[in-house]
């Protein structure tokens, strides 16, 4: 007795199984272009190990070998550039049978084979050769029709690159619509046989995609499937490991086989068959030891065998509230939120609460708040923190994917569209910085068909490009920032601000709070979205004193030290002038962050300074004064800044 082989098939092909007595024509679409391992002892054996693994580098090979095992008598292949290959699979004879009459079918003679007895075939190539068939996509499905209505063969027809049947499936020519009615006809006229375990004449298709066929072949067609090759699933991935992990490279240390063979599934999630060999040389290729599984599958993903996160070094990570606070000001919350999630990433935990390692990122956090407080400053420190560099950070504005077809501006357009060779604005970011702080600003501004492409990040890690290239998030810290909550609409439709200057932290926090989640609850309508986010918003408070304070000081040094560098001359200023400047030229503009102080030190010094440099004779080695001078104040206007030499 055989044992039951079916679950150690890939999926699609125990699909195929199952529906090959049921239905006439199939259609295989999806993973087509990666090679397959299959067990081809199936019939024979009896036990899990007894399972010869057999590796086919195109689906064709396989199936041909499959249609073998399944006792079908006569097994054709066609593609448009290698035509028709046919193997013929003898089936034992009754005894007594003499070698004479015995059949065989070879491609010289499948034609007089096919229209023996059919009259219908036999007028219709008439005086024709399976050669001059074979060039004419009309004729050869004509001919496959008549194989599948045969009486006395088993017959399973594989016809390759289906896709290319025709430019458009939504606009068929006369001649195309004549190719696709055949193929209708078809379906109806395969010939059953009962005495063989009700098996049937099939025709199967191979096709990128099931849109490339015109929708109503298969639209309430119960003769018809269509079956999804799926990249191999966790248990494919786990088999493929527990056989070919001995070509991994394992010299100098002990194996840990069991350990790196519950990881490897896990790892691999999304990966082709094409790819997990790819790793096999890589390993090779970098004497990477299968022990260091993660290292090898990160240097396929990413390309670089470093990883920032494990350099980062303890001790960068226990001062980094300290260091985030040089630049940001005034916004603890955010800050220890932000270093909690840092320190969850550098010791892996960050996917601890779930049962297998996940690609999950490594972190994700929602800025909420007043506009310049700070948000995207905060983003731009994580990034030089983490990865010694503000290039690491990967930022979009949001604002500008606000239409129907910003999914494709993220991710790329599909091959043949406009813009295919330039990749998808995000993707193609990511393909080069994969090590990264990945930062939607204005996420509210998105139109709604990009929050699937963010649920895809969040739960999966990865997106998969127009070019069918996936990459990953696995590796980047996902910072989304929001003005939301900020105004609220009132009861006749208008907008008014929600939180005001005069509140509370807590306050603020709990009335933008609030909008957010009427947003995407009730606006978007999509609460999935929210949960995604969990716990990891952070509500920025307004700029209030002392901080207006540290940031214009923060401004000032600055200022000075470039002067110094740059000019060769220098500056002072004293408490007082600290003093007047806030009073007078930032208290009236604090409802505007951070950024309002800045621009204040633009229109009042900056501006200034331009102006009172001009006009000396030489600026290298200068030192002057700057002071408010309250002397000039005019009504309603602050009073201007003065310069004086020292």
């Amino acid at each position: 007795m055989t044992m039951k082989t079916n679950e150690y098939f890939p999926v699609w092909l125990q699909e195929l199984k199952r529906f090959q007595t049921l239905k006439s024509q199939i259609f295989l679409y999806g993973n087509i272009y990666d090679c397959y391992y299959f067990p081809v002892n199936y019939n024979e054996a009896k036990t899990k190990d007894k399972l010869k693994w057999a590796k086919f580098n195109h689906i064709e090979q396989m199936l041909v070998k499959y249609f073998k095992n399944e006792g079908y008598d006569l097994i054709l292949n066609y593609d448009v550039i290698d035509k028709l290959t046919v193997e013929f699979n003898p089936q034992p004879v009754k005894e007594g049978v003499p070698e004479s009459e015995r059949k065989v079918i070879t491609k010289e003679n499948i034609l007089q084979h096919v229209t023996s007895g059919n009259p219908q075939a036999n007028e219709h190539f008439a005086g024709r050769n399976i050669q001059a068939l074979e060039n004419n996509l009309g004729d050869i499905l004509s001919f496959f029709r008549f194989c599948v209505s045969m009486r006395e063969t088993l017959c399973v027809s594989i016809i390759n690159f289906a896709s290319h049947f025709t430019a458009n499936p939504n606009m068929l020519a006369d001649e195309e619509a004549r190719h696709f009615m055949k193929l209708v006809k078809a379906a109806r006229e395969s010939r059953v046989f009962p005495e063989r375990g009700v098996k049937r004449n099939l025709l199967i298709f191979i096709c990128d995609k099931l849109s490339d066929l015109p929708s109503w072949i298969l639209l309430e067609n119960p003769l018809t499937l269509g079956i999804d090759l799926q990249k191999p699933n966790r248990d494919e991935r786990a088999r493929f490991f527990s056989v070919q992990s001995p070509l991994f490279y394992q010299e100098g240390e002990t194996v840990n086989q069991e350990e790196v063979g519950k990881l490897f599934p896990d790892l691999t999630d999304a990966f082709t068959n094409r790819e997990l060999e790819n790793l096999i040389t890589l390993s090779q290729q970098e004497k990477l030891h299968i022990n260091e599984m993660r290292k090898i599958i990160d240097l396929y993903k990413y390309g670089v065998k470093e990883n920032f996160w494990e350099d980062l070094s303890a001790a960068k990570v226990n001062q980094a509230e300290e260091e985030l606070k040089k630049r940001v000001f005034g916004q603890d919350p955010a800050i220890r939120k932000s270093v909690d999630i840092i320190r969850r990433a550098k010791l892996g935990l960050h996917t601890i609460d779930q049962k297998r390692p996940k690609n999950r990122p490594k972190g994700v956090l929602f800025f909420a708040g007043p506009t310049g407080v700070g948000k995207t400053e905060l983003a731009k420190s994580l990034a030089d923190l983490i990865f010694s560099t503000e290039d690491a950070i990967v930022r979009l504005d949001m604002s500008e994917y606000n239409d129907s077809n910003s999914d494709v501006k993220l991710i790329g357009s599909p091959p043949g569209y406009v813009g295919y060779e330039e990749g998808g604005q995000l993707t193609r970011k990511m393909h080069e910085k994969p090590f990264s702080i990945v930062l939607f600003d204005e996420v509210e501004k998105a139109h709604p068909i990009v929050f699937d492409k963010f649920l895809q990040i969040l739960d999966d890690g990865r997106l998969t490009d127009g070019k069918g290239e996936t990459v990953y998030f696995s590796e980047a810290l996902i910072i989304f920032t929001s003005n939301l909550g900020i105004y609220s609409m009132d009861d006749n439709g208008r907008r008014v601000l929600n939180v005001r200057y005069e509140d509370s932290y807590d306050t603020i926090k709990e009335s933008i709070m609030r909008e957010i989640k009427n947003y995407f609850n009730f606006t978007l309508n999509r609460p999935e979205i929210l949960n995604r986010f969990g716990d990891n918003f952070v509500v920025f408070d307004f700029i209030r004193p002392p901080v207006d304070r540290m940031i214009l000081e923060s401004n000032l040094k600055t200022i000075k030290a470039n002067l110094l560098k740059q000019k060769k001359c220098q500056f002072e200023y004293d408490e007082e002038f600290i003093e007047q400047f806030l009073k007078y030229n930032v208290a009236d503009n604090l409802v505007n962050g951070g950024r309002g102080i800045l621009n204040r030190v633009e229109t009042y010094i900056k501006n200034g300074l331009s102006q009172f440099l001009f006009q000396q004779e030489k600026i290298e080695g200068l030192r002057f004064k700057i002071f408010v001078d309250t002397k000039k104040k005019e009504k309603n206007q602050p009073p201007p800044v003065g310069f004086q030499l020292i």
